[in-house]
């Protein structure tokens, strides 16, 4: 057990995010919660700040309750300090600089917490700083790793001729299907295993075509068109292929002119030549097959019911009917898998040679079977690490860049998940998303609007209800709280 004191300030949370990047799941208990605590074996951590007019000091401390060893860390700043933000960044110095001194340990992103780290880089050269002085920046204020400073540029410079020119009027769609053939033991995504719920589908179908129709019809005549649409989930092609192309034929009376249309068939055992046959003729022009591995002992490990053959037989299949934009995902740090596992997938990645290549690190999240397992894999041992070295020189290698870049937390070894595409095969949506520039409308139970307000560079989220049943039973509200939302902007 970690025991927290704070003296002189009350961001438990924001010094907590640093002490799990290196102790992982430990449980973290306030110090005022505790009582006896030096009858208990474990970690005391204190946090404190002391101000004067000359100099601001942030301390971390730390005990071994268990051995009586100390050790402590100060960082100061010049003044007063009473910016909250400035108060938490250097909270969060001390005491980074302080467990990485104890434990050995640097993480790559250094006191970075944040799902976007490419939004900072964006925001520095709109400042006017060039490539080496961001460079410089992140490390020097952020602790960043030289290598991931670079990564984040490489980024952003792919990512700023999609960000740079939006128009208010143009947005992103998302349409949510919360179905799949059965859960992975990763996934936190809104889920239903569809053999269970199959008397929900219809119902549902007919809701999400009453919100996306009604919401549609309010933004057509707003004169709002789309850049492009994203069907995820879940796994859309859970549902048949009459009602994928029913769904389909109702997003493409609106939103059929478009940049891309991406439809995710992301279980191979959910692949069939209808279902390929439907959304190729009704419009979708970008496809996502995700095997996360090509190893068949890991995929029955994850909770997949299909083997890496499939997984090449249905990548074949979508190529013979003609999809030239595909992409396949895979999770590095999978139990079970090693180097050897990794650099098979990467191999047959690069044999097959999608379009892109989505490398996600496993991030262990609430909603996850793995959690309920009490599964951590924020280990010190460097193999993730190792993973996702091996991934970025083997697809560089092959002619991929990457283009995207997002965090979450709870990730392995606190690295990061990275799109990878061949020239000039972007993946818009995934770049608009995660860059917050651009509104996103969401359709579907658990999907979250992200109305974007360009003059004020801010945010306002709607979400829908997650459970189907109160989804379908309370469309009409919904429909009503986006078309609110939406009219503050159209």
């Amino acid at each position: 057990m970690i025991i927290l004191k704070l003296i002189g300030h009350e961001y438990f949370n924001e010094v907590s995010d640093i002490i799990k990047m290196f102790y992982g799941k430990e449980s973290i208990k306030p110090y005022d919660s505790i009582e006896n605590y030096e009858d208990m074996q474990g970690i005391l951590l204190n946090s404190e700040i002391i101000i004067d007019d000359e100099l601001t000091s942030f301390i971390s401390s730390y005990k071994d309750l268990k051995n009586n060893s100390n050790n402590s860390y100060t960082f100061t700043k010049n003044g007063k300090v009473i910016d909250p933000r400035e108060i938490k960044k250097a909270l969060k110095v001390s005491m980074y600089k302080l467990l990485s001194d104890i434990t050995g340990h640097n993480i790559a992103w250094g006191i970075l917490t944040g799902i976007r780290p490419v939004k900072i880089v964006h925001k520095l050269f709109e400042e006017g700083m060039n490539e080496e002085q961001i460079i410089a920046h992140l490390k020097d204020e952020y602790y960043v790793t030289e290598d991931r400073a670079l990564l984040s540029i490489k980024v952003a410079q792919v990512e700023k001729k999609y960000i740079s020119k939006n128009d208010n009027n143009k947005i992103g769609i998302y349409i949510g299907i919360p179905f799949c053939p059965s859960r992975c033991n990763y996934c936190s995504f809104t889920s239903n295993a569809i053999d269970k719920n199959r008397d929900l589908v219809q119902p549902y179908l007919e809701a999400l075509m009453l919100e996306i129709r009604t919401v549609s019809e309010y933004l057509k005549s707003r004169g709002v068109t789309a850049q492009s649409v994203y069907i995820g989930g879940g796994t859309p092609t859970s549902i048949n292929a009459d009602e994928l192309s029913t769904l389909i034929q109702c997003v493409n009376e609106f939103w059929g002119q478009n940049e891309e249309f991406t439809c995710e068939a992301g279980r191979p055992d959910t692949i069939t030549v209808d279902k390929l046959k439907a959304m190729k003729e009704s419009g979708i022009t970008r496809l996502s097959i995700n095997p996360q591995s090509m190893d068949d002992d890991t995929l029955m490990r994850i909770g997949r019911k299909h083997t890496h053959t499939q997984i090449i037989k249905s990548f074949l299949l979508a190529r013979e009917l003609g999809f030239d934009n595909i992409n396949m995902d895979m999770i590095l740090g999978l139990p079970g898998e090693g180097l050897d596992q990794v650099d098979n997938t990467l191999n047959w990645m690069n044999r097959l040679n999608p379009e892109n290549v989505t490398v996600h690190t496993l991030a262990i999240k609430r909603a996850s079977v793995y959690n309920e397992m009490n599964l951590d894999t924020r280990s010190h041992n460097d193999i993730v690490y190792k993973m996702m070295e091996l991934a970025r020189n083997k697809l560089e290698n092959n002619q991929y860049y990457p283009y995207y870049l997002y965090r979450q937390k709870y990730m392995a070894q606190n690295l990061e998940n990275i799109g990878f595409c061949k020239k000039d095969r972007e993946c818009i949506y995934n770049i608009q998303i995660m860059e917050e520039k651009q509104s996103i409308v969401a359709f579907g139970a658990d999907a979250v609007t992200k109305a974007y307000f360009p003059e004020e560079d801010r945010l306002e989220r709607q979400h829908n209800i997650k459970d189907l049943r109160l989804y379908i039973k309370n469309i009409d509200s919904q429909i009503n709280k986006k078309v609110d939302l939406l009219s503050k902007l159209y």
